[in-house]
């Protein structure tokens, strides 16, 4: 009889384990609720406590009901959390949209005579909330800038080459002091506060030095009269979609566009720094966990103390006053994942973020994201691996314990689009140092900068970097704001990595000193084969080396713009060094599209993200 009872008490506890793998979280929930879908949970810390005390044993879903789930803080998500045994899926309930959204709405609006929209932030008047994005109606609104559209350009830098420069009379409001100082380098930008404005000899002065320490990003280094505009200041509030943030006085002052009304339009701010951690450690990576159906938005990111100066790819100085300030780090992305494995994001959207979007960073294995829409990101849309800086027992990881590379992630059948939105030296796809990476049937596409970069080390020395793979993407209609890059971009030594059967597109003219192309193989780029590719459309030279090393390029379509132009350019690279095989070369006269449809048909998304709007 006892034997009986024990059985049937094991079977109770089983059912119940079964039964409560399901657990339901909803925005108007409960979080002293059961959890069920009758009686769902209402924040991601009672999940996470529900996770980790009821330590389930098989496969779990959290199944997100319809609405906008706001936090304040990331959802931090850890080896403690996981089921005893199979694995973690967030998921969209079925026909819902959940949002998570680290913003915060923006409400009690005010319509003075002239049609301005105020409100008062008491956070902000306090000191305890800055932001630099605003969304209104699901999209990024303006900070009030000049000139409202294109930019100006410098007429001399000043002597030091870093503090300031002349402009031409009339051009700059002279009123405008505290305003940012939007500078572009070749490829990269500085974010820098105006200092002081000087009418009688036009002289703009910053609070600290434009461009990063390294000599090259001095002022005129690389043409004598770069582009600049200026932001956030309240004369320079003027058009129509334009917002401006007293962060002394707590009032928010927006212009609304044609139609809008504070009953009609729904606006936010972004608050928290990060959406979503996914973290394991040495000992327990966080294995198996997804996230399906759903949207992460609105983060923040603050400029350093002293200013944003950056190289590519968001890294930039540290710039606070500490022995690190000239030391360079990236910005940090709205989704990390770290020490995880087999890990995926599916068909959700990652958009109107003050940061970058989403990264698959140090010691990833096989961790994907797919059918997913990143777009209107301030940063890069997607990083993977990470740089050298980390240390194992004092030493570089590389060179101390390689097997550590971020390896087999995959960026799969995604829309990437309008990334680079506030630093224009950001990346669509950003692979660093990273192996057997796959980046396929993605649209990449609007951005100021690189499409895709891979690799991270301006030399051929050799490192764990291998085998990355860009194929059958759709890239086009990038390198739209500055210079010295492509649709994809290169650096390093990287054995069997394949730059394969892409759709690159609409490069145009570089507004700076160094040429943009379909592809630039830059610094160190060795090892990499290049073909089966389709590149036309480029105002320079569909492919250009720069010191590369061993390169193989077969059997690419390369469309010239017209005869003078070369298809292949060397910068200090040797051309013997670049084997070419079977490659068709034309001019744009000869050129045919359709003649390639089947090429252009296996590129981009397989399936349209479910996030992407069906007209497009």
């Amino acid at each position: 009889m006892k034997s009986v009872c024990s059985l049937f008490v094991a079977l109770c506890i089983a059912v119940s384990t079964i039964a409560a793998a399901e657990i339901h979280l909803a925005p108007n929930g409960d979080d002293i609720a059961a959890g069920t879908v009758a009686t769902p949970l209402k924040t991601f810390s009672a999940v996470l406590t529900k996770l980790q005390q009821s330590q389930y044993a098989g496969d779990t879903q959290v199944i997100l009901h319809d609405g906008v789930y706001a936090i304040e803080r990331p959802i931090e998500l850890g080896p403690q959390h996981l089921p005893t045994a199979g694995t973690l899926t967030f998921r969209a309930a079925p026909g819902a949209k959940p949002s998570i959204s680290g913003g915060r709405e923006i409400t009690g609006w005010k319509v003075a005579g002239d049609g301005a929209w105020t409100t008062e932030i008491a956070e902000v008047k306090s000191g305890d909330w800055r932001f630099r994005e605003l969304f209104v109606s699901s999209a990024p609104a303006t900070r009030a800038r000049h000139p409202n559209e294109g930019y100006l350009r410098i007429e001399k830098s000043l002597p030091d080459r870093r503090s300031g420069f002349t402009f031409n009379a009339g051009e700059v409001p002279l009123e405008a002091v505290g305003a940012e100082l939007v500078f572009l380098h070749d490829w990269s930008m500085s974010r820098i506060n105006i200092a002081s404005i000087d009418a009688a000899t036009h002289t703009l002065k910053t609070q600290f030095p434009i461009g990063p320490n390294a000599a090259h990003y001095a002022i005129d280094n690389f043409e004598p009269h770069p582009r600049f505009y200026l932001e956030n200041h309240p004369d320079l509030l003027d058009a129509p979609g334009e917002w401006y943030l007293d962060e002394v006085s707590g009032t928010l002052t927006y212009l609304p566009r044609e139609g809008e009304t504070p009953e009609n339009t729904r606006v936010f701010a972004p608050l928290a720094e990060q959406l979503l951690v996914v973290r394991g450690t040495e000992d327990s990576p966080v294995r198996g966990v997804r996230f399906e159906g759903i949207e992460f938005q609105h983060a923040a990111w603050m400029l350093p103390p002293e200013g944003y100066a950056s190289s590519q790819a968001t890294m930039h100085e540290a710039r606070d006053s500490s022995p690190r300030s000239k030391s360079r780090g990236i910005m940090p992305a709205a989704i990390l994942l770290e020490l995880a494995e087999d890990c995926a994001i599916v068909d959700g959207r990652i958009a109107n973020l003050g940061c970058s979007g989403a990264w698959l960073g140090s010691r990833t294995k096989n961790c994907r994201i797919e059918r997913c829409v990143v777009e209107d990101v301030s940063g890069n849309g997607v990083n993977i691996g990470e740089d050298r800086t980390r240390r194992v027992d004092g030493k570089l990881w590389s060179e101390a314990a390689p097997q550590q590379i971020a390896r087999g992630n995959a960026v799969t059948d995604c829309v990437v689009r309008r990334c680079g939105r506030q630093f224009f030296g950001s990346i669509g796809v950003w692979v660093a140092f990273a192996a057997e990476t796959q980046v396929t049937h993605n649209e990449i596409t609007d951005l100021p900068y690189s499409g895709v970069s891979v690799g991270w080390l301006w030399n051929p020395t050799p490192t764990p970097v291998e085998k990355n793979v860009v194929a059958t993407n759709h890239i086009h209609h990038v390198m739209q704001r500055l210079s010295d890059g492509g649709g994809i971009y290169t650096l390093g030594r990287q054995p069997g990595t394949r730059l394969a059967e892409n759709h690159i597109h609409d490069i145009p003219l570089n507004a700076g000193r160094a040429e943009s192309n379909g592809m630039f193989l830059d610094e160190g780029s060795d090892q990499i084969t290049i073909e089966n590719n389709l590149i036309y459309n480029i105002d320079k030279s569909p492919l250009r080396f720069h010191k590369a090393e061993e390169m193989f390029v077969r059997k690419n379509v390369l469309v010239c713009r017209d005869a003078a132009t070369p298809p292949l350019r060397y910068n200090s690279t040797k051309a013997e060094t670049v084997q070419q095989t079977n490659n068709i070369v034309l001019t744009a006269d000869k050129f045919d599209l359709a003649t390639y449809q089947k090429r252009v048909a296996n590129c981009g998304p397989r399936q349209s993200p479910p996030y992407l709007a069906p007209a497009e």
